[in-house]
């Protein structure tokens, strides 16, 4: 029996047209897949979107199942999901494709908020398992940073995220 997939692309087409950030674009149309019960919404979708956009990158079937895999891993998670959308979709990739639990995921998206890791950073905490030799501590720049030590100091003051508590990761930051 032939699928009729037309509300999908017109869930799509919706979201396109709201001309949203890249990470609510492609929360959004994991959603839309997701909501889909038939096989193959991922492979439909992503053929819609090559074929309606063919300059457009990023919406391949893989990518499309990333995007499914990307809402249902936090759609029951409301603040971890506003906390992976501030961060890049490679990294979430990257995270989302580690194995890791729910938990050390949001270590690792809160990390890469704070210190912007790349791709291959990112990779190497995750392979170092960096979420079990330190924590993310909010602390004063008193307590994480001794006097005098000014690559530390400038380190936490790049660390803020627009509030006066600094923030540091007890493992690649060391309390001078």
């Amino acid at each position: 029996k032939p699928v009729d997939d037309t509300e999908l692309y017109t869930e799509i087409e919706a979201l396109i047209g709201a001309d949203l950030p890249q990470m609510e674009l492609y929360c959004g149309i994991g959603k839309a897949v997701s909501q889909r019960p038939e096989k193959g919404a991922a492979v439909a979708a992503a053929e819609y979107m090559q074929e309606r956009y063919p300059d457009a990158s990023g919406f391949s079937p893989r990518n499309i199942r990333r995007m499914r895999e990307f809402y249902r891993t936090y759609e029951n998670s409301p603040a971890l999901l506003g906390e992976a959308m501030e961060i890049g979709w490679t990294q979430n990739v990257v995270i989302m494709e580690s194995g890791l639990s729910l938990e050390e995921m949001g270590w690792y998206i809160r990390a890469v908020r704070i210190f912007g890791w790349s791709k291959l950073e990112l990779v190497n905490k995750i392979t170092e398992r960096a979420h079990e030799s330190g924590s993310l501590e909010e602390r004063e720049p008193s307590e994480s940073v001794g006097s005098g030590c000014t690559a530390c100091a400038d380190t936490v003051k790049r660390s803020a995220l627009d509030r006066n508590v600094y923030l540091r990761i007890a493992i690649t930051l060391p309390v001078c």
